[in-house]
Formats: structure tokens, sequence, C-alpha cells
């Protein structure tokens, strides 16, 4: 009896953990073309009414992609824009155009919806919908704060009120203007001027798309990037080490990846020494 209780408690741990945000499952509602997916080590593709998981790395290369989670938080791509969705409603935006509308708070603790950026991270309100746009070539993150209120990456923390827009570097430095900028609106992806409402996801293709393992290239954007999620690629991506060409291609790069040096040269252990024969 004891043994059947231990079970069914366990049981219902786990049951709460994956119903916790911090495992919430994403959909890929509808997309305009096929997004590309790097998950785990692995090169692949996801089409509407496919599941995401957090750590998957995707880039919409066509056309804009609306993504939800199971808590009601709702995301649409850009054209040309890399994301990493994690755990907790959380994303990181590399670069490109991403919109997100934070789900009603309905009973706490709710997990707050943050966007990871290399300037630094957004938070979203509750029921507040922001549009980011992070580009590359300046390193500087422009918002335009939809509805609700949003929280920028400043020292101390600023707020932008619905209706706001403001661009932030890495440095901490911020400019508010009362609307957003003639490039901000002329370049923002048309579909991104309605608001994001929840879609009815179609049933996926039972057929497994192709897939092969990462190549330096599919990954590199992500590799020598300053977001947070950084830290974790040198274990995620390890056992691609043994593959000769992507050996090669950190080896040369290590100036702009440090973090992989330790798994290139490891240090010698403490008492261990080198036997040589003659």
């Amino acid at each position: 009896m004891t043994h059947r209780l231990h079970l069914w408690t366990a049981g219902i741990v786990i049951a709460a953990a994956l119903a916790s945000p911090a495992h919430a499952a994403w959909r890929l509602a509808s997309s305009d073309a096929p997004v590309g997916v790097v998950r785990g080590a692995n090169v692949t593709s996801a089409a509407a009414g496919d599941t995401l998981r957090g750590g998957d790395l995707l880039e919409s290369r066509e056309g804009v992609a609306h993504l939800q989670d199971e808590h009601g938080t709702l995301v649409a791509l850009g054209p040309q824009t890399r994301a990493m969705l994690m755990a907790d409603a959380r994303v990181a935006l590399l670069s490109g155009w991403l919109k997100i509308a934070a789900a009603a708070c309905a009973t706490a603790p709710c997990a707050q919806v943050r966007v990871d950026t290399e300037s630094g991270a957004l938070d979203v309100g509750s029921s507040a919908a922001a549009i980011i746009a992070a580009h590359v070539n300046t390193q500087t993150v422009d918002v335009f704060s939809e509805t609700g209120t949003q929280t920028l990456p400043t020292n101390p923390p600023t707020s932008i009120r619905s209706g706001r827009f403001a661009s932030f570097d890495s440095t901490g430095r911020v400019q508010f203007s009362a609307r957003p900028t003639d490039a901000f609106v002329t370049t923002m992806p048309v579909a991104f001027r309605d608001a994001l409402q929840p879609l009815a996801v179609a049933r996926p293709a039972h057929i497994a798309p192709p897939s092969h393992a990462a190549t330096y290239d599919d990954i590199a954007p992500w590799l020598d990037s300053k977001l947070p999620a950084r830290k974790s690629f040198p274990a995620r991506f390890r056992s691609r080490l043994t593959d000769r060409a992507f050996r090669h291609d950190v080896q040369a790069h290590l100036n702009v990846l440090p973090d992989w040096r330790a798994l290139l040269y490891p240090p010698a252990r403490p008492g261990v020494h080198n036997v040589r024969y003659p």
C-alpha cells in the first residue's frame, strides 16, 4: 500500500511539473512557409500544426509564422528572423522581427513573459503586446508597446507605456519617442499591423521532415551571440566535435568562442602525467 502511495504521489508531482509554465508546449499555429528548426544537435523543419519544444532554434526564412503556447502566449515571427523558444514563457530574439502578446495572469504565480536580446531582456506585461525588431548591424533593439506596459533593460529598469516607442542598446542607453519611427513602420511586416489572436491549429502532417546533423554554418550566428542562452551551447553541441569539419570550424573561431576552448583542449587533471615511451 505504501509503495502504491509513493507511486501515486510521484505521478502527481510529474503531472504538475509537465503542466507548469516551465514545460509549456508550443505549437506552430500557421506559417507562410516551413520554419527551420535546430532541435538538439540536428537541423529539421516545422510546418503548421507541428509541436515545438523549449530549446528549439527557429529560423523563419519567408513570410510570417504564428506560434502559441498552452498558456496563451502568442508570438509572430517576421521573415528572416531567428528566435529561440525557452522555458517559463521566455523567448530569445537573435535577429529580425518578433511580435508577442502575453496572456492575462488569472492566478498567481504567473511566469514573466520575457524576450531576451543581445542588448538585454524585455519584460512583457500581463495582457500586453509588443513589436520588437533586433538589428544585427547596429546592435540596437526597437520596441513598440502596442498595448499594456513593457519593461526595458535599463539601470534602473524603465517602463514603456502603450502606444510609445523606444530603442535601446547593450550599454543601457535608451531613446523614447511618442510614436514609431518612419523606418520602423515601413520595414515592419505588414501582418504585424493586426493584433495577435489565438488560431485554430491545423492537424500536423504525419510525414517526418528530413533532418541532418547541425553544421557550423547552421548554428554559427547563435554560437557567437551575446544571448544568455549561449552558455548552454557548448554542452548541447559537444557531440558535433566528433565531426572533423565542425571541429575545424570551431577551432578557427576560438577568438569569438572562448567557452569552447576547454572542450577542445581539456586541462590536465592534477596528478596525471603523460608518459612518453622511447
